[in-house]
């Protein structure tokens, strides 16, 4: 994804940083937010803002070590990325999350009836 960057003299720049989705972004979403996992819902509901800033910063741990890497930049980059998150780059997001949710419910399954005797 393009992030957005602060410059001291410029502004703002853009540069590409990988963020994966994964269920284990959410365990660690869950834990740094201090809420169970069941209560992401109601997270996001109640603090859009926050979540977003947890998810798109432990994705972007997530991806670190996915590759191995150590990562480059703190936690108070991703509150400029996700203050000024472009609409390509929201868009993207959004998409990896709806790919996130849709692979959790695939997970659950449909469940099974049992039949009374």
């Amino acid at each position: 994804m393009k992030l957005a960057f602060k410059n001291f003299s410029f502004g703002f720049s853009v540069k590409e940083v990988e963020i994966t989705l994964k269920i284990a972004t959410l365990e660690a979403l869950c834990k740094d937010l201090n809420i169970e996992f069941w209560q992401i819902g109601e997270q996001v509901k109640k603090n859009d803002f926050d979540f977003r800033l947890e998810l798109l910063w432990q994705g972007y741990i997530t991806a670190c070590k996915d590759r191995y890497e150590k990562p480059k930049y703190g936690k108070e980059k991703a509150v400029i990325w996700n203050e000024y998150l472009s609409k390509e780059a929201l868009k993207e997001f959004t998409k990896k999350t709806n790919n996130l949710y849709g692979d959790i419910s695939k997970m659950s399954g449909v469940k099974k009836k049992v039949k009374a005797k």
